[in-house]
Parts: structure tokens; C-alpha cells; sequence
């Protein structure tokens, strides 16, 4: 296929197909992680409410998420992180629709607040994140936010 090409045609095919894959490769490297913002967003949106019947190692005897039955709606796993250890099987476990909180509700009633969701500095940032959101975490939700500067110290 390129035995008819002279030598000159051939270099300058050899270095137009080397600057592709080096602008391919450099676009890899460089492109920003939305992968793990969507997530986080995934997660905020995310509600429950039920009972923890169960706390589930999915490696082994590492315990990070909890089964919960549901009224009228099949069992649950949640990954709840290292809350995990504070929270008894038999508590009610509810969280809201878009909100970065979940409760622990004990048989006496006592409720516990935990962050359900850290949001990363980047998250908050970034443009797609939703305003009333922004707002709720220069407000009722600062808490949830990690600040990268922070995580240097």
C-alpha cells in the first residue's frame, strides 16, 4: 500500500499520525474527571427510609454498607462508609431526596444526623452544579463540602 509513496510522503504520514496520537494522548491525560461529580450528585438526589436489618462486608470484614427493608419495596444495600459502626441493626435509616443528610433513629425515638454525601471542592465549583444546591452549602450544608486546600494540611 505505501511501496509507491516516496520517502518524503511516507515521513510526513509517519509524523501526522504521531501528532494525532499525541494530541489523543495528551487529551486523556488532561480531561477533567466528571466521572466522579456525577456521582456525587447521583448520590445527593438519592432518598430512603427504613429498617437496617443487616450489615453486609462486600470485601471481606470490611463493613461499609447496611440492608434495609423497605415498606412496600425490595430489601437495600447502602453504602453508609465508616457510619457503619455507629449505626445498630434494627434503627430506622431515612434520608431525603436532594439532601446531603441521613438520620439513625433509634427504638427510643433519638435521631442522629450524619453526611450521607462529602461534595468535593471541584463539585461545588463547577458550573453544572445546581445553584439552589451552592447556596444550601454556603448555608444549612457546609459541612459537606471538603476544601482540596484542606486535605494538604
Amino acid at each position: 500500500m505505501f511501496e509507491n509513496l516516496s520517502d518524503q510522503k511516507k515521513i510526513n504520514l509517519f509524523l501526522i499520525f504521531s501528532a494525532l496520537f499525541l494530541i489523543f494522548f495528551i487529551y486523556q491525560i488532561t480531561r477533567p474527571d466528571d466521572y466522579g461529580d456525577k456521582f456525587t450528585i447521583a448520590d445527593i438526589k438519592a432518598s430512603f427510609d427504613g429498617t437496617i436489618i443487616k450489615k453486609v462486608d462486600l470485601k471481606k470484614n470490611v463493613f461499609f454498607h447496611v440492608k434495609i427493608s423497605r415498606k412496600n419495596k425490595f430489601d437495600t444495600l447502602i453504602s453508609l462508609g465508616e457510619y457503619v459502626d455507629s449505626i445498630s441493626i434494627g434503627e430506622r435509616i431515612t434520608k431525603k431526596e436532594n439532601s446531603p443528610f441521613f438520620f439513625a433513629i433509634n427504638n427510643e425515638g433519638n435521631s442522629r444526623k450524619y453526611i450521607f454525601t462529602l461534595i468535593p471542592e471541584r463539585t461545588f465549583n463547577n458550573d453544572k452544579f445546581l445553584k439552589a444546591w451552592k447556596d444550601s452549602c454556603k448555608g444549612n450544608w457546609k459541612e459537606v463540602v471538603i476544601h482540596e486546600k484542606n486535605l494538604n494540611n
